[in-house]
């Protein structure tokens, strides 16, 4: 019976758990118990903790009732630990995009304040000028590449990517949501990752050596967390240059080959996007005065319900436009 039930339960783990949660899970059960446990004759005296392992696994000889437990506990030990991970990742994730709120907000801007003016250094020893957006306005590089995703579409089309996102990837092709997919997945993996060198930080009072251990992975997961950003703002923004205009033309305004797409259809598109709740209905007024824009029929606007986004669909914002 056993044997069935371990079975069936294998079978139906996630491969995706077992390789990202389980696996790192078990690890830092490992290194705990090296940290925690007695038998150790120095931080590092990795002899006396296998020794002591050693004794412990012939205790549990011949006691498969008790080797059972033990196991299972290791397990549900790691499992705990691969949640608190994914907290601790969603705390570091915070951290990274820089949305800080409360006394934290005064860090935020002191440092926002001078990355900004370090950046207008830059330019200026360049002879370089860049819209104002472009100027940074968060204090991580991570918060502030995520933003400028939106920031640049919008400079360059007058289309808002919170909006037009949901219904890009309604357009797109097996391959081209591949590729968001597996840019975003690399972000959310360096998140996770960082997760658990917070709890290998957790472990100093007990083992110094998990404080430069954990700090190290830190750097390493924040240096990729970086590059995952990268990658993922760009291949979100590249999919907006080749695919907006086939967006504004299924929703039945008029693109001109060769042409950009007119101010007024940007903003008329933005809303009717947001159903007209967001002032770009103004805009679009405005632009209309000196370039007319025709409106889609009405069939493609009679139902006003907004579309739930699809478990599979990547959000280049995330909720209130955080990426998540």
């Amino acid at each position: 019976m056993i044997e069935v039930l371990l079975g069936e339960v294998g079978r139906r783990l996630n491969d995706r758990w077992l390789t990202r949660a389980l696996g790192p899970g078990l690890l830092w059960c490992l290194v705990a118990a090296f940290a925690v446990l007695p038998g150790r004759g120095g931080v590092l005296d990795v002899p006396g903790a296998a020794l002591a392992a050693a004794d412990a696994l012939d205790h549990l000889k011949g006691r498969v009732s008790l080797a059972v437990v033990v196991g299972s506990l290791v397990v549900a030990v790691a499992a705990v630990a691969a949640v608190g991970a994914q907290a601790a990742g969603r705390v570091v994730r915070h951290l990274w995009l820089g949305s800080w709120a409360g006394p934290a907000g005064r860090i935020a801007a002191t440092l926002t304040a001078r990355r900004r003016a370090a950046a207008a250094r830059r330019l200026d020893a360049q002879h370089r000028v860049v819209p104002a957006v472009y100027l940074p306005a968060r204090p991580t590089w991570i918060g502030d590449r995520i933003r400028l995703a939106d920031d640049r579409v919008a400079a360059q089309y007058g289309l808002r990517l919170g909006l037009i996102w949901p219904r890009l990837w309604l357009l797109l092709t097996a391959d081209g949501r591949t590729d968001v997919m597996q840019a975003r997945d690399r972000f959310d993996r360096a998140v996770t990752s960082a997760g658990w060198a917070v709890l290998y930080l957790a472990l100093t009072p007990w083992w110094w050596p998990a404080a430069p251990l954990g700090a190290t992975l830190g750097v390493v997961f924040w240096w990729r967390a970086r590059s995952a950003v990268g990658l993922f703002a760009d291949t979100v923004e590249a999919t907006v240059d080749l695919r907006h205009r086939s967006l504004v033309a299924e929703l039945g305004f008029p693109v001109e080959e060769g042409r950009p797409l007119p101010p007024s259809t940007a903003a008329a598109v933005n809303d009717l996007l947001h159903k007209g709740a967001s002032g770009h209905g103004q805009e679009a007024r405005a632009g209309a005065a000196s370039e007319p824009t025709r409106y889609p029929a009405p069939s493609l606007t009679s139902d006003s319900r907004e579309r739930q986004q699809p478990d599979d669909e990547p959000s280049p914002l995330g909720t209130n436009t955080t990426l998540t």
